[in-house]
């Protein structure tokens, strides 16, 4: 699929700005001054009850509402550009924007003691924590839809004469499809939240049709059907490159739909070992979640590979898919009374090989990084490779028998992270919070110089 050139977004303008150029380029740089000027600010606050009013009432709001300003814009920016294209890349992007959003009103909120906006961030995150049924009765119910609309496309090819039995079948059989996801849907929210009538959405439906046992066979076998064709549907836009979110819809759709119809079926032939098939095993609608995202993020970062070669966001892509296909299977699993240990190793060391992948891959660019005479940024990518595959090898280690390899992500961290943080980062944030004046002139003049420095040596090649 071929992506079209961006829309030109505030978020963009931003973006390609001399200024959008300078962070762009300069990421370690502009980390280490954001965090090292935080601590001047925070030194010169402590020593100076004026400038702590001057902190508390000016420059901490103006930073939460320029942090606010900048996420709203990328929110907008992944609302119009990634999306409709790259709906999980769209997703990630969104979601951040909204979480920068509202940590930097909180941050004003806090500063300027503005109730309501004071936990602009943390209200919404614990209101989610609580209500993660909700969100997974969402998206079954958007199987559903998907599931829906489907069945009107094989009803309008029927229409026009193409194959009018099996498109009359598959419509039939997709609209009952559809109807028992968006009931489940409805059922995991109304779970949720404890609302009356709608907490038995889909398992009241099949207690009603479970009265008379040809009927529910009759229609657990259709349901069952429809399942089906939907997971088939689910696997032929995946395979083709469609939209993430309608495979991943489609498929929460057609496990609700086929162990609904199996657990139908079976109660009207008096089969004990359906019972609760789907009503008791929630989990499975999780598992098919975190399964399809990480199928998802693995075709992603595999095209992307093939494209452009090993990268840090498609190995972090791969690293993300390995966890998340074993760890969806292991919740399946679990949720149907299965060991899964072997499904939870084979997840560490899933992940850990793709840390290890991640930290070549950002370990090469910093080495690219200092042949172009950006010392900066190949120190913060040299430090964060090696913390990467510290972390790989633990992952490996805890996942897998071989002994020493924990012990050995230990030890790497132990010889290089702790030792620069204890003798080069803590002595540093000491001086600059002991000597905020000193300290603050120390850092412009060395953000500067280095910037200057590139800048010349640009001009230079």
């Amino acid at each position: 699929m071929k992506l079209q050139p961006p829309v030109n977004t505030p978020y963009q303008q931003l973006k390609h700005s001399k200024f959008g150029k300078i962070v762009r380029e300069n990421k370690v740089l502009t980390g280490v001054a954001g965090g090292a000027g935080t601590v001047v600010l925070a030194g010169a606050s402590a020593q100076s009850p004026v400038f702590a009013k001057i902190a508390q009432y000016g420059v901490v709001p103006a930073a939460g509402m320029g942090l606010a300003t900048v996420s709203a814009l990328a929110a907008h920016d992944a609302v119009v550009n990634d999306l409709p294209e790259r709906p999980f890349k769209g997703t990630a992007k969104l979601a951040a924007g909204v979480a920068g959003t509202l940590g930097g009103l909180q941050v004003v909120g806090m500063s300027l003691d503005i109730p309501v906006l004071d936990r602009a961030l943390s209200a919404p995150l614990g209101k989610l924590a609580d209500n993660g049924g909700a969100l997974l009765g969402a998206a079954v119910a958007g199987g559903g839809l998907a599931a829906g609309k489907f069945a009107v496309q094989r009803f309008q090819a029927a229409a026009q004469g193409e194959s009018k039995a099996r498109n009359l079948t598959l419509g039939v059989a997709s609209a009952v499809t559809s109807a028992a996801a968006t009931l489940g849907g409805a059922e995991l929210i109304g779970r949720n939240f404890q609302i009356p009538v709608m907490e038995k959405a889909l398992t009241g439906t099949i207690e009603a049709l479970s009265t008379g046992s040809v009927g529910a066979v009759t229609a657990g076998t259709l349901l069952a059907g429809g399942g089906a064709q939907l997971a088939n549907e689910a696997v032929q836009n995946f395979r083709k490159g469609g939209n993430d979110f309608v495979t991943l819809a489609e498929g929460m759709g057609a496990v609700t739909a086929g162990l609904g119809g199996v657990q139908l079926a079976g109660h009207g032939l008096g089969l004990k070992a359906t019972e609760g098939l789907l009503t008791d095993h929630g989990g499975l609608m999780l598992a098919t979640a975190l399964t399809g995202g990480g199928a998802s993020a693995l075709r992603t970062s595999i095209q992307d590979i093939q494209k452009s070669g090993i990268r840090p966001l498609n190995s972090l892509g791969l690293t993300a898919a390995a966890g998340l296909i074993p760890g969806g299977l292991a919740v399946g699993a679990e949720s149907i009374g299965l060991k899964t240990g072997l499904l939870g190793d084979v997840a560490l060391t899933g992940v850990g090989l793709g840390l290890g992948l991640t930290s070549y891959a950002v370990g090469r660019s910093a080495v690219d990084s200092a042949r172009s005479g950006d010392l900066m940024n190949a120190a913060g990518k040299g430090l964060a490779s090696v913390t990467l595959a510290a972390g790989g090898l633990g992952a490996v280690g805890y996942g897998t028998p071989i002994p020493g390899l924990e012990q050995a992500g230990r030890k790497v961290l132990q010889n290089t992270v702790e030792p620069f943080w204890d003798h080069v980062v803590v002595p540093s944030a000491q001086f600059l919070f002991n000597n905020p004046l000193a300290g603050g002139a120390c850092l412009a003049l060395g953000v500067g110089g280095y910037l200057a420095a590139r800048y010349h040596r640009s001009q230079q090649d």
